[in-house]
């Protein structure tokens, strides 16, 4: 979903319905910072580099520093180690699968620091490695490259 979808879904969302109940969630949409959907945007756009196969297109929106970390079959360290241990563990498209991400959550931590959280669902087949299904946790912290995230966990 591109940034010109997400704006005309919300400029749609905003439109009175003069039947309708309150929605406790819809309340939550409007009251999301510019931070929630800048980090929001990130999220969607690592989905769409997964499900496109490109896996350094996924990557990309880590940030490139040594202590950058990410929790995958143990803790990695450093852009260069993520990228090897994705590639190693996602050795290809068929592995890679489809990727669906729900119920994404994002926090701030202050003015240049944010945690999304959210459930993921990977579609592969029996070969791929088959289906998995768990949570996810980033934080991110806002750099002059805009959101990038500097601690991945998958559970």
């Amino acid at each position: 979903m591109t940034a010109l979808h997400i704006a005309a879904c919300l400029l749609l969302a905003a439109l009175p319905c003069a039947a309708q109940q309150p929605d406790p969630a819809h309340d939550q949409l409007f009251t999301a910072t510019h931070q929630q959907l800048d980090v929001t945007k990130v999220v969607l756009a690592q989905e769409r580099a997964w499900n496109d196969g490109d896996l350094d297109g996924y990557l990309s929106h880590f940030k490139d520093a040594p202590d950058t970390s990410a929790v995958l079959a143990g803790l990695v360290r450093g852009i260069a180690n993520i990228r090897s241990a994705y590639h190693l563990n996602f050795p290809r498209r068929e592995t890679m699968g489809t990727l669906e991400q729900s119920e994404v959550e994002v926090r701030a931590l202050g003015e240049n620091f944010a945690l999304a959280t959210g459930h993921y669902h990977l579609t592969r087949t029996k070969k791929g490695g088959g289906d998995a299904d768990g949570i996810f946790t980033e934080l991110f912290e806002k750099t002059a490259a805009g959101w990038q995230i500097i601690f991945s966990q998958t559970t």
